[in-house]
């Protein structure tokens, strides 16, 4: 769902450049893809934590 959001508001952002007859549409949307993978990244390094993980010693292990 993520997915189709992000390619809405970038197209939306992009066609608005096409509308005003200029190719600074994609140079925005652009911008806008850069500052979400940015914020992306800051969410997953506060989120993801550190260290190696530890076994559970589960039904899986060898």
């Amino acid at each position: 769902m993520g997915g189709s959001i992000g390619a809405a508001v970038v197209s939306t952002v992009a066609t608005s450049g096409i509308e005003r007859g200029t190719v600074g549409g994609f140079t925005d949307a652009f911008t806008v893809c850069a500052i979400a993978a940015a914020a992306g990244a800051a969410v997953a390094l506060g989120l993801v934590p550190r260290g190696k993980p530890q076994m559970s010693g589960g039904p899986h292990v060898d």
